[in-house]
């Protein structure tokens, strides 16, 4: 999508995750929900396409091939320091305590749970966001 006023490529929400179907389901949930959505298999691909683009949160799996989600939300730190205050949600099917630790000592937005309604999902989101909350 171009921003009509700045003529600047933006995605509200760039998701990298390896696994189709998780991708496809939450993919589905946003786009229903009003949000704009690129989907990557894997986090190195979120990140070489985030030159240009200006998203209003990233959602990354925890688990990937390569790099995880937790080594991509440092790399994009470090690779796009004006990209500070955009959201970094991580999205896991692996909920416990020492993941949710890691995530937030990170300075993760949240964590979301692969195994979340939809209407959780998008509570979660839209709170940080600032969106009105819409159900599927």
């Amino acid at each position: 999508e171009i921003d009509s006023v700045t003529g600047v490529q933006t995605c509200a929400l760039p998701i990298s995750d390896d696994s189709p179907s998780a991708k496809a389901a939450l993919e589905t949930v946003l786009r229903r929900a009003g949000y704009d959505v690129a989907s990557f298999d894997c986090a190195d691909d979120l990140i070489d396409q985030l030159d240009g683009l200006y998203p209003r949160a990233i959602i990354l799996d925890i688990e990937m091939p390569g790099m995880s989600g937790f080594e991509a939300f440092c790399e994009i730190r470090r690779r796009y320091p004006n990209a500070t205050n955009v959201p970094v949600f991580f999205f896991s099917a692996h909920y416990d305590s020492d993941t949710r630790a890691q995530a937030d000592a990170l300075g993760a937005a949240d964590f979301i749970s692969k195994d979340a309604s939809p209407t959780v999902v998008l509570e979660q989101l839209n709170r940080v966001l600032g969106k009105a909350i819409s159900t599927c």
